[in-house]
């Protein structure tokens, strides 16, 4: 071979490795920067005060008064509230303890201490419960609203809650048929949560809507025996996603409630609530609150393998307001 020739060949190869390389560099330059992943469990939970315009976070875990770290309290950019509602928050200070949440009194805003923020846009409700969550964290996360009204849920709560208070003064069964009319697509989904579960709904009560195929609704079954069954249900087009709550009606009258304190064994799902869902179909987080005389339970659940696991817990004593 000629040196010419391997010359050339030398120069053409040069040539090309030149040009991937700077094929390689312009590609990597035009690509997006990656996002990092977000934990769907990088939440907290906290409750606005009487005018809406502050949130004091709860601590780190239930039965707690541990605050959580400082760090992770000022990561929070966000409050979900009621209804779906987003407010951009920004931290403003850490409150001790006051001497009157441990005398037993009355207690006001930022006597039981933590971690306080303020709302620098909008106006959530006085005293209402919010998801806390980080920047970016709505953006993978993005809030589904509720095409169930506020006004029907709402009007449908006042009426279940007057007739059950009639039924109670006059020592009568309390009569459910008028909270059992269904749309068609509700009547195929309690087809659907009672082939799954082997046994038959008492009542379906529809929560939070999307679109025409998607709800979260309580439904409680009718008891087996000493045997009771209330559950929160995810229903999708092709798959149904349950968090069960079993009770024993033996133990819960001996105990005094078998979901809640002094609940005489009957399952309040008109003191249920699901301030949001968030997420994209098949990657779901459910925002769910559950009222009772002594407190609200808080949980963020994600949809897996049929079953809605908690992501995150806290609890909202009923003097935290």
């Amino acid at each position: 071979m000629s040196l010419h020739r391997v010359f050339t060949m030398r120069k053409t190869l040069v040539t090309v490795v030149c040009a991937a390389v700077i094929y390689l560099s312009a590609a990597c330059q035009q690509q997006p920067p990656r996002t990092p992943a977000i934990d769907p469990a990088d939440v907290a939970f906290g409750y606005t005060d009487s005018t809406g315009s502050k949130l004091l976070t709860l601590p780190g875990q239930m039965g707690s008064t541990l605050p959580i770290p400082e760090a992770r309290a000022k990561a929070m950019a966000w409050a979900v509230c009621s209804e779906g509602r987003e407010f951009p928050i920004r931290y403003v200070q850490f409150l001790q303890r006051s001497a009157q949440a441990d005398s037993g009194g009355t207690r006001t805003f930022g006597d039981d201490g933590g971690h306080v923020s303020e709302i620098v846009q909008g106006q959530a409700a006085p005293a209402d419960t919010c998801l806390l969550v980080p920047a970016g964290y709505l953006q993978a996360f993005p809030i589904s609203r509720n095409e169930f009204p506020k006004a029907d849920r709402d009007r449908r709560s006042g009426e279940y809650g007057q007739r059950k208070a009639e039924a109670s003064i006059q020592k009568r069964p309390f009569d459910l048929t008028p909270f059992q009319s269904l749309s068609e697509s509700a009547r195929q989904s309690v087809s659907r949560i009672e082939k799954e579960k082997g046994r038959t709904a008492k009542i379906y009560w529809p929560l939070h809507r999307i679109g025409a195929s998607q709800e979260v609704a309580a439904v409680e079954f009718h008891a087996m025996g000493d045997s009771l069954l209330g559950s929160l249900v995810l229903v999708e087009p092709t798959r149904l996603s349950f968090f069960d709550m079993p009770a024993s009606l033996k133990k819960g009258q001996e105990d005094g409630g078998c979901w809640r304190v002094d609940d005489d064994c009957e399952l309040s799902y008109e003191e249920m609530e699901v301030p949001a869902v968030l997420g994209e179909p098949g990657r779901q987080l459910v925002f769910f609150t559950f009222r009772g005389y002594e407190g609200q339970v808080l949980v963020l659940f994600q949809p897996r393998d049929g079953k809605l696991v908690e992501v995150a817990r806290n609890y909202r004593p009923s003097w935290a307001r």
